[in-house]
């Protein structure tokens, strides 16, 4: 699924940077996800289990993770 970055997520972006300390490509995708009400972002760029303002992070490369946890039923 892709969703374009507007100029509000470019906003809140900066926003990311400042208030959370992320680099800028990564708080474009943290932008982009909270302004569309996405709850999950797999990556593993992220602190794994952080979740900031709504929006968690998950490593799919964790030893621990589990893709049927996020499967829906």
């Amino acid at each position: 699924y892709a969703l374009r970055v507007e100029v509000a997520a470019y906003l809140e972006a900066a926003r990311g940077v400042r208030d959370h300390q992320f680099s800028f490509w990564d708080a474009q995708i943290w932008a982009t996800a909270r302004l569309n009400q996405i709850p999950v972002i797999f990556s593993e760029d992220f602190s794994a289990g952080q979740v900031v303002e709504g929006v968690r992070f998950v490593n799919p490369f964790a030893e621990d993770f589990r893709v049927g946890r996020w499967l829906g039923p």
